[in-house]
């Protein structure tokens, strides 16, 4: 679409806006690859929460929604969360959930598990302060995955916090566990972003 306007000195501008819900390069898409950007969703938490169970809960304010525009486009969700914990070999996992109409929650990029190992729900990132200074600390864990929702409807996608170590600490989101009125034990931002990739 252009809007074109003439202006009393002789000059033309000319305005353009495009809209397409599909973009893939002039030769084709090869095999296995995917096409250009349709939307991007942000957003970005700014305070602080915690968790003091080893049952994954979500994340206040650390979600994103989205509706693809076509069943066949891929999601590339990203994420960067900043997670405190004490020292001593206190830990905190997290993961990312989907969410599609509402209803159910899906587990998405996550390991296989071995044995009796936690790995298949304690997916994504595990993060573990070892030194004695640890909680003053801000560990950051971040990732990438390029989902298929294979769905028009709305989607949700938020990050889900538990604590381990067999329990009863405290981990936290967004902020070390020992604050003080100094550099070194900071509040800090986190994000997570999805882009529908056309497929």
């Amino acid at each position: 679409r252009q809007h074109i306007s003439y202006h009393s000195n002789g000059v033309i501008s000319i305005m353009s806006e495009l809209r397409t819900n599909r973009i893939i390069p002039r030769d084709g898409l090869a095999s296995g690859y995917s096409g250009g950007i349709i939307q991007v969703k942000q957003t970005v938490k700014t305070d602080t929460f915690s968790v003091s169970s080893q049952t994954f809960t979500e994340i206040t304010g650390l979600n994103v929604l989205i509706t693809p525009n076509r069943s066949d486009s891929k999601i590339l969700v990203e994420w960067g969360v900043y997670f405190g914990a004490a020292s001593e070999l206190k830990s905190g996992g997290l993961r990312l959930v989907r969410t599609i109409g509402g209803t159910a929650n899906d587990l998405i990029f996550v390991g296989d598990q071995e044995g009796s190992n936690g790995n298949m729900v304690r997916a994504t990132n595990w993060a573990t302060h070892m030194q004695t200074s640890g909680n003053r600390q801000n560990t950051f864990m971040g990732g990438k995955f390029l989902d298929s929702p294979a769905t028009t409807s709305q989607v949700k996608y938020h990050m889900a916090l538990a604590a381990g170590q067999g329990g009863g600490e405290t981990v936290f989101i967004n902020r070390p566990q020992g604050l003080s009125n100094s550099d070194s034990r900071a509040t800090v931002p986190s994000s997570i972003t999805v882009m529908e990739v056309c497929g």
